[in-house]
């Protein structure tokens, strides 16, 4: 999964991920025009009302700009325990930063990891994740069998389960939903994910053109069948994907790529679209609709997209948001953060790498890439450059996968780089040309490739430029392979390595790099149909090694989760793949209080939920009356619903 600002998370984030997103043009948001406003869209970077959030937080609480060698000052009213205003907001909202503008939040065609975090809000799968471990629990479907051969999987879904506008949700949804990921017109970059299933990929070529041909089946409105080529042992983590949402094929249909938008979305989980402004916020309503909606106790949740890392940190400590996700800490601060009871720190499933173009010269020459892979001093940037907030890292894929040993690997070695770009024509340096480094908009980007570009001018004596490029036009040039080297990152989908190792089969839709090598997609197949779990893995750790050996990828860090939640917040866990289900996270009014008096309340806040701003909102009264929570037996489902 791809991430977009910081150099905590996400490219490609996680995952991520798998976040451009399969659109042929750049429109505004989920295709809406970028230049209409007054009550419309409003296209401009920093609108009035987060203007005046940032002035409540200099005001309120700076943090930005404190150099690396000072803690930052905690107010002298508040408890050195917390960092900064621990009042809880007025009512059952959740406030947080999103970070980047979603670059699309259709389920369908999301990439990055701020898509598929809006997706996760709006919409249940098959199954959902625990929100402590992250393994499937039953979602719209209650139970499901899954065959002696691990070859045919049966959902069965819930009685009674309704969309947003109250139309029941059936199987024969989500078979239109996956089939659509899967048609060649709609380009989703994800549509690998459902590769598994039986004629899945021929269809997505447009090798075959009728869908019934292909193994996903609704027999009736309560049953949906999948039939898999080949045994996957992390299927039930893909179903819960945001790519493998549904989506409703009328509102789709009536409104095209309009259908996101407040007032046309119609979702099926716990919270639905009530306004959006871009480059502002979005806000989320409960869904009255939602099968366990007795159960969700947030009436409303709020996502600004603010991608500064200090005006996010500086909102938090203000009080504004009562949750900064890992992301949005700058990363010379995060040591003096740990003495903060509401900091949290932890390893997480996602590697920071540099991705290089083969397809330009230079880099089609493997020597070349082995020089500059063996030039990087990833110690240097993950201990001192970034504080030690992150472990340097020289595998693609992270650690923490039970029983999988990964390829032995030198990180760095100065003369080795030296001698390889010797072997490729260009001893010390000598006739090779100026390259450039393409990174998104983020300092911590930045700083990463001002250390990389001072080490290869160090060892390989070549000369690097940077060049940055705002989010939807980066991922628009790696997608096109419009650049020399890129910084990326990739979070995991789900617990597996094959979540990584998939990424660089040839002309996958998340590889961008140009590579393939017809070997290490023999790998990669050959793994996902092994059903010995121990000789899968070390087919996975050569096919790591060949990987690494060609070059097209050059790790520089292991991610790890650094996030600020408010001691009231209740429900926001820690896990691997940094993904939080907010379904049942509440606000605790009754902890032990303690601290300043809130700078201002959510609804003094200009742009902030319950004040006027320009904007697009969902028309009064949308939604209906809650629905029944129907009984719910579990069957085969491997834990317990909520």
């Amino acid at each position: 999964m791809r991430v977009p600002m910081t150099l905590v998370i996400p490219e490609d984030g996680r995952h991520g991920p798998c976040r451009a997103a399969a659109v042929t043009e750049r429109m505004g948001h989920s295709g809406a025009p970028a230049a209409v406003t007054n009550g419309g869209y409003c296209a401009h970077p920093m609108t009035r009302a987060l203007a005046s959030l940032l002035a409540l937080a200099a005001a309120g609480a700076s943090f930005s700009c404190a150099p690396a060698s000072r803690a930052p000052a905690t107010p002298a009213s508040t408890s050195a325990r917390y960092f900064g205003n621990v009042t809880p907001p007025a009512g059952n909202v959740l406030r947080f930063n999103l970070g980047a503008e979603p670059e699309i939040y259709d389920p369908g065609l999301a990439v990055g990891q701020p898509d598929g975090r809006v997706d996760r809000i709006m919409f249940e799968g098959l199954t959902r994740e625990d929100p402590k471990t992250l393994e499937p629990l039953p979602g719209q479907a209650y139970r499901w069998e899954i065959s002696e051969d691990g070859l045919r999987y049966t959902f069965h879904m819930r009685p009674g389960i309704r969309w947003s506008d109250g139309t029941p949700v059936t199987s024969r949804d989500f078979r239109w939903s996956w089939l659509r990921v899967l048609r060649p017109e709609t380009a989703a970059r994800y549509a690998g994910l459902l590769s598994s299933i039986v004629n899945a990929d021929a269809f997505n070529k447009g090798e075959i053109k009728d869908e019934n041909l292909v193994g996903i089946s609704a027999p009736d409105d309560s049953t949906l069948v999948i039939r898999l080529a080949q045994p996957t042992a992390f299927f039930l983590y893909l179903v819960q994907f945001y790519t493998c949402l549904p989506v409703p094929r009328w509102a789709v249909e009536k409104h095209g790529n309009r259908w996101t938008l407040p007032g046309n979305i119609v979702t099926n989980g716990a919270f639905t679209l009530d306004y959006w402004r871009q480059n502002n916020r979005f806000e989320f309503v409960k869904n009255p609709h939602y099968w366990d909606a007795a159960n969700v106790k947030l009436d409303r949740i709020v996502g600004y997209t603010v991608d500064d890392l200090n005006t996010s940190t500086n909102l938090y400590k203000a009080g504004v948001i009562d949750w900064n996700p890992s992301g949005y800490i700058p990363s010379s601060f995060i040591p003096y953060m740990r003495d903060f009871a509401d900091f949290r720190h932890g390893n997480y499933q996602g590697v920071y790498f540099y991705s290089i173009n083969v397809t330009r010269k230079p880099f089609d020459n493997v020597w070349v890439r082995r020089a500059l892979d063996y030039a990087v001093d990833r110690e240097a940037i993950a201990n001192d450059l970034l504080k030690r907030s992150r472990d340097p890292w020289g595998n693609f894929t992270p650690s923490g996968y039970p029983g999988y040993e990964h390829p032995p690997r030198v990180w760095f070695d100065p003369e080795k780089a030296r001698q390889c770009l010797a072997k490729a024509g260009y001893p010390g340096g000598k006739g090779f040309r100026k390259i450039s480094i393409l990174i998104n908009t983020s300092e911590d980007h930045r700083r990463i490739a001002e250390a990389i570009q001072a080490m290869w001018k160090r060892v390989l004596r070549i000369d690097v430029e940077i060049s940055n490029q705002e989010w939807g036009s980066y991922l628009q040039a790696t997608t096109a392979l419009q650049y020399d080297v890129a910084r990326r990152s990739w979070i995991g989908d789900y617990l597996d390595p094959n979540t990584f190792l998939a990424c660089y089969l040839t002309g996958d839709g998340n590889n961008r790099s140009g590579w393939g090598d017809p070997r290490y997609d023999g790998m990669i197949h050959r793994a996902a149909a092994e059903v010995d779990p121990a000789k899968r893995l070390r087919i996975l750790s050569d096919a790591e090694a060949l990987l690494l050996s060609e070059g097209p990828v050059i790790p520089i860090y292991h991610y790890s989760t650094n996030e600020l939640v408010k001691p009231y917040v209740r429900g926001i866990y820690q896990t691997a793949l940094d993904i939080h289900p907010l379904t049942y996270v509440w606000i605790d009014h009754n902890w032990q209080r303690g601290g300043p008096a809130p700078v201002a309340s959510v609804h003094e806040i200009e742009g902030a939920p319950g004040a006027p701003a320009a904007g697009l909102r969902a028309a009064a009264g949308a939604g209906g009356s809650p629905g029944s929570r129907p009984a719910v037996t579990l069957g085969g489902a491997p834990g317990t619903p909520r």
